[in-house]
């Protein structure tokens, strides 16, 4: 092993130097160049050219003001079609949705305002359906990613999950 690199010592030192000059000319120097002086010579302004005058400073927030407004992307509205099946008014059983993980007490009041009392109706939702109450309580990706629709099916079968035992147990607060 001695042997090669005694052949090779040279080669390993040209490429070492090699990589400290590649390492300074993309890092070290534009260091160097930012603390010389700029080749562009600066002209003073004037103080009678400045305009400070009032008028001037709300009509240029009015236009940022108005540039903000239109840059703001409003989301379309919710297409009622995909909308849950709900119930009009709240049915004699309802289950405690936030015995499904990521429902809390917050989430459970929206979904009763929409209807959604039973595990039965979430565990019948469709890509739409998700979709559509996703966009309507703003969280986007939610119930597939906490996988709502499988703990509701599991609790509308009867049986149980890990976290809806330790919501039963009072492990949970809400």
């Amino acid at each position: 092993m001695g042997y090669l690199f005694l052949e090779i010592w040279f080669l390993l030192l040209i490429a070492f130097g090699l990589g400290m000059f590649v390492q300074w000319w993309f890092c070290c120097r534009r260091a160097e160049d930012e603390d010389s002086e700029p080749d562009v010579a600066v002209t003073p302004i004037a103080a009678e050219t400045i305009d400070t005058s009032e008028s001037h400073l709300i009509e240029s927030a009015a236009e940022t003001a108005e540039e903000s407004v239109e840059s703001v992307s409003i989301d379309p509205p919710l297409d009622d079609q995909w909308k849950p099946m709900a119930f009009g008014s709240a049915p004699e059983s309802t289950d405690d949705l936030k015995r499904i993980k990521g429902i809390g007490a917050v989430i459970e009041k929206t979904l009763n305002e929409l209807g959604i009392y039973q595990f039965e109706q979430i565990a019948e939702w469709n890509a739409d359906n998700v979709a559509w109450i996703e966009g309507f309580l703003s969280f986007q990706g939610r119930v597939g990613r906490e996988d709502w629709i499988s703990q509701a099916k599991t609790l509308a079968s009867g049986k149980s999950t890990e976290f809806a035992k330790r919501v039963d147990g009072g492990e949970v607060d809400y």
